[in-house]
């Protein structure tokens, strides 16, 4: 092939091997907040055999310093003209001050403590969590698939309504 400096048609693409390249960044996202929380919280409640109240300071810890060092610099770093991403964000503070790590924090306090609410609330209901159908009934309590499909659908909805928040401001300000 020639180094030609025009993009033929035909031309050979190396990036047309990448099958990561054909799912859409919400998916990739949505399944690296999945993953990370869900992280999270399997080395929290194995690695600790204390107090459940102290275990969720370890996790809110850990998930800080997560979704501030490592999901929210990777929906930066996926940010282009063809594929923006910053939606995905949970706030739009100057990531380099500390106010973004402040309010990475209130994020995490909010989406650790809908998520474990709503497992419990819909446990109490009497449906069980993902470990309790592949472990058997004799497990009861929350895991880390079930952790991390509700902490998505969690974040979903404040995503949601964080995007309609700012999207009519934007259209109250242009009016």
């Amino acid at each position: 092939m020639k180094n030609n400096k025009e993009n033929k048609p035909n031309e050979f693409n190396p990036y047309s091997i990448d099958k990561l390249n054909n799912i859409k960044p919400g998916v990739k996202i949505g399944f690296l907040k999945f993953w990370v929380s869900g992280a999270a919280f399997f080395l929290t409640f194995t690695a600790f055999r204390i107090d459940t109240l102290d275990l969720l300071v370890v996790l809110y810890l850990l998930m800080v310093l997560a979704v501030e060092y490592i999901i929210n610099k990777v929906i930066v770093w996926m940010d282009n003209d063809r594929f923006p991403t910053l939606s995905y964000l949970p706030h739009h503070v100057n990531r380099k001050s500390i106010k973004s790590v402040f309010a990475t924090m209130g994020y995490v306090l909010f989406m650790i403590l809908g998520t474990y609410y709503l497992i419990e609330g819909i446990m109490s209901l009497g449906i069980p969590s993902i470990g309790m159908l592949m472990f058997g009934f004799d497990y009861v309590g929350i895991d880390p698939i079930t952790f991390g499909l509700f902490y998505w659908v969690v974040d979903w909805i404040y995503l949601t309504v964080k995007n309609k928040v700012i999207f009519k401001n934007k259209n109250q300000s242009k009016e």
